[in-house]
């Protein structure tokens, strides 16, 4: 896994390779990332289940302020820990070991995000439960998006109230859907 584009553009970085990871594929990447360029720019970002932190990385990489990553798993904090050093982007990017739901609990309380990366391990519910999450604590910013990847399976019985839907995407059995706050 690498970066893309910008100041750190063709950075390898460490990917968590344990059962159950899913790492963003770099053909997703890019098309996500070619759909969100116009909102990068000094985008306060906040990646839940961040996994490696790639999506962070990439984003800062490109110039987003900074990054807030966000994931409960202690083999990905020390992915992300390992992949921070490589970047040099610790002014700009932080992470911490906590839940999903405690992002606007504890963790960003009182924080708004530009652009919300979400990607759950897959037909859990927890898409479901992120969104309602989100709405209650109030996490993203006015006209903030959501980028939202999950199954097909999970996608179809999405409660979205909140939410209006700019560019749904498949990649196989992967749908990334970019929400704007409503």
């Amino acid at each position: 896994m690498r970066i893309i584009a910008g100041e750190k553009r063709g950075l390898v970085l460490k990917t968590v390779t344990y059962e159950g990871f899913r790492p963003t594929l770099d053909r997703v990447k890019e098309s996500l990332f070619g759909i969100l360029a116009p909102h990068i720019r000094d985008a306060r970002v906040l990646d839940l289940f961040a996994g490696s932190g790639a999506l962070s990385f990439e984003a800062v990489s490109r110039g987003a302020a900074s990054a807030l990553m966000i994931d409960n798993d202690k083999r990905a904090a020390k992915v992300i820990e390992q992949n921070l050093a490589k970047t040099g982007f610790g002014d700009r990017c932080k992470f911490a070991l906590a839940d999903f739901e405690a992002a606007g609990k504890t963790v960003a309380r009182g924080m708004q995000f530009d652009l919300v990366f979400a990607d759950p391990p897959y037909d859990g519910g927890f898409g479901q439960r992120l969104l309602n999450h989100l709405r209650a604590v109030d996490l993203i910013a006015p006209e903030g998006l959501l980028s939202l990847e999950m199954s097909r399976k999970e996608m179809a019985d999405l409660d979205i109230t909140g939410y209006e839907v700019l560019r749904p995407k498949r990649f196989g059995f992967t749908f990334v859907w970019i929400m704007r706050r409503v």
